[in-house]
């Protein structure tokens, strides 16, 4: 995130780039913020109240961070919170016990959809109550916030701000989704994935040195895309969106046609 407002200097005048990065600041203090207080939550429905006694039911970003997840967060927008301490053996609420795991595993992409398609229905009815045509909200509130920026089609400023900081929790938290959702430790998705092979599989040797390697092999995707320009974390990271991100589109799009 840092980094690339940096790399616009020039291109912003310095107050543009510092108001910029209080609203992004602010967009990814909520993104992950309820990606990890969902985790918790979901632990705590599910019987353990583990989360609840480490004080990790609130919405207080102190609580969620993680010291090199939040650097990575503030530097090239790719991180992770503290992750939610629960114990599989106190969730007692279904009968599978791999039901549960993967439900933990899965709340914190949930609140991450969740907060990302609020966003954007709220972007959808700023943009149809200022008088803005638009049609797809995902694709156009840029436009609007330029336009707001510039004077342009009577947007207000206000609407710009507004719009631009909700525009950037659906970005954080889309972010967050797809990154989660990589089959690589320590991530959800590779939880979700460990919950679906079979146990000669993840007591195996390989599935072994796959634990001990798969965070230095995410650490060096990250580096690669944000340093020497390869990114293909970020490709994979684009496919795992495009479906949530047409169907937040279609949803906040009739939502907006009807509000």
């Amino acid at each position: 995130m840092l980094l690339t407002l940096l790399r616009s200097i020039g291109q912003y005048s310095a107050g543009e780039i510092v108001m910029m990065f209080v609203m992004m600041l602010l967009a990814l203090t909520i993104s992950f913020s309820f990606h990890e207080f969902m985790h918790a939550v979901v632990a705590d429905f599910l019987g353990d109240n583990t989360p609840r006694l480490m004080g990790r039911i609130t919405l207080n970003p102190l609580a969620h961070m993680d010291p090199m997840g939040t650097v990575l967060l503030l530097l090239v927008g790719f991180g992770w919170g503290k992750p939610v301490s629960y114990n599989p053996n106190n969730l007692k609420r279904f009968k599978s016990k791999r039901l549960m795991k993967i439900m933990v595993s899965l709340a914190g992409v949930t609140g991450n959809l969740i907060i990302a398609l609020v966003a954007m229905i709220i972007i959808s009815i700023i943009m149809k109550a200022t008088g803005f045509p638009s049609s797809s909200p995902v694709i156009e509130c840029m436009f609007y916030v330029a336009a707001g920026l510039n004077g342009g089609y009577g947007v207000p400023l206000y609407g710009a701000v507004s719009v631009f900081t909700l525009y950037y929790i659906f970005i954080f938290s889309m972010s967050l989704l797809a990154f989660n959702l990589l089959p690589i430790p320590p991530l959800d998705g590779f939880h979700v994935v460990e919950e679906l092979l079979p146990l000669k599989v993840t007591y195996s040797e390989g599935f072994r040195k796959f634990l001990r390697y798969g965070p230095t092999v995410l650490l060096a995707l990250i580096i690669l895309g944000n340093i020497a320009n390869i990114n293909l974390l970020g490709a994979v990271m684009n496919v795992i969106k495009w479906p949530f991100e047409i169907f937040i589109n279609f949803l906040s799009g009739l939502i907006g046609r009807l509000g």
